[in-house]
């Protein structure tokens, strides 16, 4: 790893991270501040829980446990809308962090100076694993705070499960991120095949919970094997499921970094 050009890549992405990061953060704390509203009410919750209709509340994961519970009411919007955001982040800088020297013009300039491919690409990558950790890790201790704050009472062992299984489904969707950038063109915008992808794997995994009928589209989707939303206020941890993700990550940026060794780079 070349350490000039490891603190020059943070440099380079710190606006994009301090941008999302934002965002994330932003939202975490407003779900979390708004709780106690919702939790005073109590019993009407409970009633309009009821009324929603069955196939609605299967496919986001809802049920009266929902409300009852910081963690619960927590899961719902973790799963829907922070772990998408986190991952349409750190997957589209994946997808273009290695190729941004193509895409920009200043791969002959890089690769002239004395650092091998291997040292240059090590490097971007151990940027993103960086990027990841710093927005995963922070958001998760704002959310620990935030709940401190907003609850007398949380179930952590289901929040621990719900942030392990939202680390290795966001380190899916960022090497497959790497993977998209290291076999299509640098000139590509990837925002658009990475948000299908996230959004279309997580709306897959949500019709599949609607409906008995097409239940099986849910084995095609991550979400199935890295559940994020409670089942009656409890969630555990599926080791193997993390396991397998974590094997089928590594091999897609392996895959990623063999390939960016052996291609035809364009200055």
């Amino acid at each position: 790893m070349n350490t000039v050009l490891f603190f020059k890549e943070l440099k380079r992405n710190r606006k994009n991270t301090l941008i999302w990061s934002s965002i994330v953060l932003g939202f975490t704390l407003m779900i979390l501040s708004i709780y106690p509203s919702f939790s005073h009410m109590g019993e009407d919750m409970v009633k309009l829980m009821s009324n929603l209709p069955e196939e609605y509340a299967k496919a986001f994961g809802m049920d009266e446990a929902t409300w009852s519970s910081i963690i619960g009411f927590y899961a719902t919007y973790y799963g829907i809308y922070i772990t998408l955001l986190m991952g349409i982040y750190t997957a589209s800088t994946g997808a273009t962090i290695i190729g941004k020297e193509e895409r920009d013009g200043t791969a002959e300039f890089l690769l002239t100076r004395p650092i091998s491919r291997g040292s240059v690409a090590g490097t971007k990558l151990a940027v993103l694993l960086t990027l990841f950790v710093i927005v995963y890790a922070v958001q998760t201790l704002v959310a620990i705070a935030g709940m401190t704050v907003f609850a007398d009472t949380v179930n952590w062992d289901a929040f621990v499960a719900m942030h392990i299984h939202g680390f290795f489904l966001i380190a899916f969707f960022t090497s497959a991120g790497v993977l998209m950038g290291s076999v299509l063109s640098v000139k590509l915008n990837y925002m658009g095949p990475i948000v299908g992808l996230i959004f279309g794997t997580y709306f897959l995994n949500a019709i599949a919970s609607a409906s008995d009928t097409v239940g099986f589209l849910a084995y095609f989707s991550p979400y199935h094997y890295m559940p994020l939303t409670l089942e009656q206020g409890e969630l555990l941890v599926d080791p193997w499921a993390c396991l397998g993700f974590g094997i089928v990550s590594a091999m897609m940026l392996v895959f990623s970094y063999k390939r960016y060794l052996k291609r035809d780079i364009v200055g």
